[in-house]
């Protein structure tokens, strides 16, 4: 991970959907940015940044389908070997911990089928 460390990119994306919500715009927008403004980073950065919204989005009462679909997907392809040499053990430990629960998560959130983001 070239411009971060481990932790410090899943507590930035945290914080910065914070200052989002407090927009007044939802939480529909302010996931729509995070997946915007994090996006490309790096392939082991974009792992963690699914793993962070994925962590984000199940405590909502409904997850649009797409996120649900898109994270998924993405997670369930993760290859250890893309972080090895990457993240210490401990956070690869870490890693596959959240990407459990994330996908677990999304498997029993309530899904979303509209785009629109409240306003």
């Amino acid at each position: 991970m070239e411009h971060w460390e481990y932790s410090e990119l899943f507590e930035t994306i945290h914080e910065v959907y914070e200052e989002f919500l407090t927009e007044n715009r939802g939480h529909k927008h302010a996931i729509a940015r995070l997946v915007d403004d994090f996006s490309n980073l790096g392939k082991v950065e974009d792992i963690i940044v699914d793993v962070a919204i994925g962590e984000i989005v199940v405590t909502h009462d409904k997850v649009f389908i797409g996120y649900v679909e898109n994270i998924t997907k993405r997670l369930s392809m993760f290859n250890l070997q893309e972080v090895e040499g990457e993240l210490t053990k401990e956070e690869i430990n870490d890693l596959l911990k959240r990407i459990n629960k994330v996908i677990d998560g999304l498997k029993n959130a309530e899904v979303d089928y509209n785009l629109s983001a409240e306003l």
